[in-house]
């Protein structure tokens, strides 16, 4: 008997070691392993231009081999990304759906649709503040970046081809007013999550970051117009005229076309979450190609699988409306997938959240506060790819300091949002900019440079918190206060 007791606590301490976990790495440590494998993504996918996929791969590779020597278990590591990769499904749903989405779409002539009226309703000159202005308030109205830039996107894409304007610079503007709507859409995922792990109402939030978004936007829209004013797209109109024959020569362009997208507005109003507002979506796209297109049911199966294949005669209509399947959607599933696992490991080593909590350490004014906060969505988004977590983790971690400073939660709210959600579409190697590489197959790298939006919000943001213009002040909470506390007021 004494014999099985003290086997069976051996057994015991055994089990309690194995799921135990070792500290956290020193600051040191997790700045090492967090930019040596941001080194080999940048080096693998930009500078020696192989892509992301393989890059991302030896990176996750690279950070599971520092966790190793951490003191992690494999099965510690392995566990960490199947967490993370689990908590990217919903994504990948949302990807094939807007994969399904643009194809059936093109088949029911909903897109070319839009395109002839972008053609028809836009000139040289205005083209810039058009797509950016139009973007954002189909964004508003759906919520969904995503959804804005595969449908009214992909349409002023062929519009700024057909006027001869610079691909990065028509993404650039595409991009910019997609993600002006998610940002600040009572309807979009990332204004809620951001209003939600702050503890601040959600039309306070909206009004918070209103201080920012709006400048931003004004001077967004006047960049636009001198860029617009002075483009010099010399063979635009005739350009513009072949594309609008071709179009009513090869598609009826009913009215009829524009009842998915209403559809899908009214659904994004009305708060139906994202997966059965594209499907519904997509139903009603399928439903209207049968009298518009004269499809069959096997025509939209395979368009839903393959995608559309124009055959117009025009090389830019064709390109254009060549597009959509759920097989289009696998290269950037892929690719969401390797970067969730390198973010997966970043995360159960701890690596991340030591960067943050040092920064959190070292903050005394408001100005640096904003950019402390600014930065850490940046690493987040750089180690993991995801918006979601670049909003969530610095969102946790920044609570505190905000309350002991003094500064209501309402600027900490749209700080998170103008870095975690317009700056996602901004790094090469995050879902936000795969998906666009993947529907509008322009890279990051070419379009970045002109998303005057994403990049003027931070600048707003840090100017506001050394000014101390909009900084909002509240009194100081005792210092024993956790960021459950504050999220329950």
């Amino acid at each position: 008997m004494p014999s099985r007791t003290w086997l069976s606590h051996r057994r015991e301490r055994r089990r309690e070691d194995a799921e135990s976990s070792p500290p956290e790495p020193g600051l040191a440590l997790a700045l090492f392993t967090v930019f040596t494998s941001l080194a080999v993504v940048l080096v693998g996918g930009i500078v020696l231009d192989v892509g992301f996929l393989v890059p991302l791969l030896v990176a996750a590779t690279v950070a599971s081999i520092f966790g190793l020597a951490m003191g992690f278990r494999w099965s510690e590591i392995q566990e960490g990304i199947l967490r993370t990769v689990s908590q990217g499904l919903v994504a990948v749903m949302i990807l094939l759906l807007v994969g399904i989405l643009i194809g059936v779409w093109i088949l029911g002539e909903t897109v070319p649709l839009m395109l002839a009226w972008g053609l028809e309703l836009l000139s040289p000159t205005t083209f810039l503040v058009g797509a950016f202005t139009l973007c954002a308030l189909f964004s508003l109205a759906t919520g969904t970046s995503f959804g804005t830039i595969g449908s009214a996107g992909l349409a002023l894409l062929g519009v700024g081809q057909a006027m001869d304007y610079p691909l990065g610079l028509t993404v650039g503007a595409i991009v910019g007013g997609a993600y002006l709507g998610d940002k600040a859409s009572p309807v979009s995922d990332t204004t809620n999550t951001a209003a939600a792990i702050t503890g601040v109402d959600l039309f306070r939030h909206i009004s918070s970051l209103l201080y920012v978004t709006v400048p931003a936007a004004v001077v967004t829209l006047v960049i636009y117009g001198f860029m617009g004013a002075a483009h010099r797209g010399g063979p635009a109109p005739e350009q513009v005229g072949v594309v609008q024959d071709v179009l009513e020569q090869n598609f009826t362009l009913s009215p009829l076309s524009l009842l998915p997208p209403a559809i899908l507005i009214a659904l994004a109003v009305r708060r139906v979450p994202a997966i059965p507002t594209l499907a519904i979506s997509i139903l009603v796209g399928a439903l209207v190609a049968l009298p518009v297109r004269g499809a069959g049911g096997t025509e939209i199966l395979q368009v839903a699988t393959a995608g559309y294949t124009s055959e117009t005669g025009n090389e830019l209509v064709d390109n254009l409306l060549s597009r959509g399947g759920i097989e289009s959607m696998l290269e950037t599933i892929g690719l969401l997938i390797c970067a969730l696992t390198l973010g997966g490991v970043l995360e159960r080593t701890g690596t991340l959240r030591v960067i943050i909590g040092a920064v959190t350490r070292r903050v005394r004014r408001t100005g640096t506060l904003i950019i402390s906060v600014l930065v850490s969505c940046y690493v987040m988004l750089a180690g993991t790819g995801n918006t979601f977590v670049s909003i969530i983790v610095p969102g946790r971690a920044f609570l505190p300091s905000f309350a002991a400073h003094g500064i209501q939660a309402r600027v900490l709210s749209r700080t998170l949002e103008d870095g975690g959600t317009v700056a996602s579409p901004l790094i090469p190697w995050s879902l936000a900019a795969f998906f666009i590489a993947g529907i509008l197959e322009v890279p990051a790298t070419t379009y970045a440079p002109y998303v005057f939006f994403g990049l003027l919000c931070p600048l707003f943001s840090i100017l506001f918190g050394f000014t101390g213009f909009a900084i909002f002040r509240d009194r100081q909470p005792s210092p024993d206060t956790t960021v459950e506390t504050l999220v329950e007021r």
